[in-house]
């Protein structure tokens, strides 16, 4: 719901639809309260597999571009969806990486999709934390409101209850199990900037230490 701004235009107005110098004078001189929320690379890596290669098969034709190009002798015209392993994908996002195409917004570098070098955030919170976190926002947010009225309205909102679904260090390594130990620097490298900026730590996908 989020994502259909059928339903997101009726109460906010994207930036994308401002012009840019009132779009650039939102992030200045705290006028606003920035935040965003960023997640570990490799786990936010194995969350975009899942969602648009296995429970939306036919996200952009991806699944296609990936048989034709390591499976050319079973890419057949007639076939719709394709299953396509973890180890193809992320063979596929280091290839799209290495001849310079920008990636897909969910597997692009985080910095990178938010610009984060470039305008000014307030905070940046982590996935691994987000109920913590997102409690701090919320209550930031409503700090900044004056009107009493308008903050009593708003008081008993808190952000929803932890799903808890988390990926744990045992499910990591069961996914890249199968991605060569190559490749997985070759994330690292990928990711490294997001990595320094956001204090994460390397996950140990291999099993060893």
């Amino acid at each position: 719901m989020v994502h259909d701004h059928r339903n997101s235009d009726k109460y906010v107005e994207r930036l994308e639809k401002v012009q840019s110098a009132y779009r650039n004078w939102r992030f200045k001189d705290n006028r606003y309260f920035t935040f965003l929320f960023v997640r570990e690379p490799l786990e936010r890596l194995v969350s975009a597999y899942r969602d648009k290669l296995v429970v939306d098969r036919g996200y952009h034709n991806v699944d296609m571009h990936i048989v034709r190009q390591y499976r050319p002798h079973e890419y057949n015209a007639s076939v719709k969806r394709y299953n396509v392993t973890f180890a193809e994908f992320v063979r596929y996002v280091l290839d799209q990486h290495s001849v310079g195409k920008v990636l897909d917004r969910h597997w692009i570098p985080q910095n990178e999709l938010c610009r984060v070098c470039h305008l000014r955030w307030d905070f940046i919170g982590h996935y691994d934390t987000l109920l913590e976190d997102s409690d701090y926002v919320v209550s930031k947010l409503k700090s900044r409101i004056m009107d009493v009225e308008q903050r009593g309205r708003v008081a008993n909102i808190t952000f929803p209850a932890d799903s808890g679904h988390r990926k744990s260090s045992e499910f990591l390594q069961q996914m890249y199990a199968t991605v060569p130990a190559t490749h997985v620097r070759a994330l690292y490298k990928l990711y490294a900037v997001d990595y320094a900026l956001f204090g994460f730590k390397h996950p140990n996908v291999t099993g060893f230490s």
